[in-house]
């Protein structure tokens, strides 16, 4: 017979054991720390209007036209996005987020554009930034003004973006902000090149057309590289240099019973000041055929006796600008 000690020590071995056991398993050190996950450092933005005239340090626009915004942000991280706000007299009125693109222009950069629709007057202001996440960190660009205006030539800033939108296009105008007779000869210009009523008022059609940039006009040569295009059916003359237009004023040509001569031709022979029929500061480029300046050069027909009769205000600086030599093209 088993006494009862026995029994008590025999159960409290085996249980025991186990723990035992559980001690003898090796043990290594605690864990340590999550590994530090390095944030990305922050974006770097630059911001670009690329819409309407600058003029005097301001960027100028018209109402109901579009304002192009453009910009980078460097390093280029696939799948990052960039909000673009508008402000309007320093308040927020309109937002975009818009995907970014790689440059394939710039090294290590991102692209991102926008147009927001302009419908009122007043000073608007545009900023970009990148609100930051896991794969790029945060950015922000500078800000960048402009100013919107009418679509109408009402006074000296409007008329300034006229000329200079004008001038721009080739078509020869002072800058002075006064709507005077070189202004609206060059508007004359404009408007016979492209077909419209030869007056030389600037309506808001035109001046919106001229303003952005519409209504070039289009060589009929391009050799050699400076030559003059002399043009019957639109009753313009065109010096060109670098095979692009230079300089673009209105003409009169002969009238039908004495019509100007066409074709190619060369000038051979310079008469400065005014002769005794009145031809001021002449170019000739065929016999008795000139380019001369002239009391009368009406906007609507052609009046001259053959020759190319340009206003006398334009006459000198044109007579300046042709070399012996050069070709003139005389076509309808």
């Amino acid at each position: 017979m088993i006494r009862r000690p026995a029994i008590v020590a025999a159960l409290a071995c085996a249980l025991a054991l186990p723990g035992a056991a559980h001690a003898q398993l090796p043990t290594g050190p605690p864990p340590g720390p999550p590994p530090t996950v390095k944030p990305p450092k922050d974006a770097r933005m630059d911001i670009a209007l690329r819409s309407g005239r600058v003029d005097r340090k301001t960027r100028w626009i018209l109402s109901g036209d579009k304002l192009l915004v453009k910009g980078h942000i460097w390093p280029f991280v696939k799948g990052q996005q960039v909000r673009i706000d508008l402000y309007r007299s320093g308040k927020v009125i309109g937002h975009r987020v818009v995907k970014v693109q790689r440059d394939k222009t710039r090294k290590n950069a991102g692209k991102y554009q926008y147009r927001f629709s302009i419908k009122d007057d007043g000073k608007y202001t545009v900023v970009a930034r990148h609100k930051g996440n896991l794969a790029q960190g945060e950015g922000k660009s500078e800000k960048e003004h402009a100013r919107a205006i009418p679509g109408s030539v009402r006074g000296e800033e409007s008329t300034r973006l006229l000329q200079i939108s004008l001038r721009s296009l080739a078509f020869v105008s002072p800058l002075n902000g006064s709507l005077d007779d070189a202004t609206r000869r060059a508007v004359l210009a404009y408007r016979k090149v492209n077909g419209w009523d030869r007056t030389g008022s600037p309506t808001p059609t035109v001046f919106r057309r001229v303003f952005n940039g519409r209504g070039r006009y289009k060589l009929r040569h391009t050799s050699p590289s400076k030559h003059v295009e002399a043009d019957l059916s639109r009753q313009v003359i065109v010096l060109v240099d670098h095979k692009r237009p230079q300089q673009i004023y209105t003409m009169s040509s002969g009238k039908p019973s004495t019509p100007t001569v066409q074709g190619t031709f060369h000038f051979y022979r310079r008469e400065p000041g005014a002769n005794s029929h009145g031809m001021y500061y002449s170019t000739y480029f065929y016999g008795g055929y000139a380019v001369h300046g002239y009391p009368s050069v009406p906007a609507t027909y052609p009046a001259s006796h053959g020759c190319v009769r340009v206003p006398i205000p334009d006459a000198y600086r044109i007579y300046q600008s042709i070399d012996i030599g050069e070709t003139i093209y005389v076509f309808s």
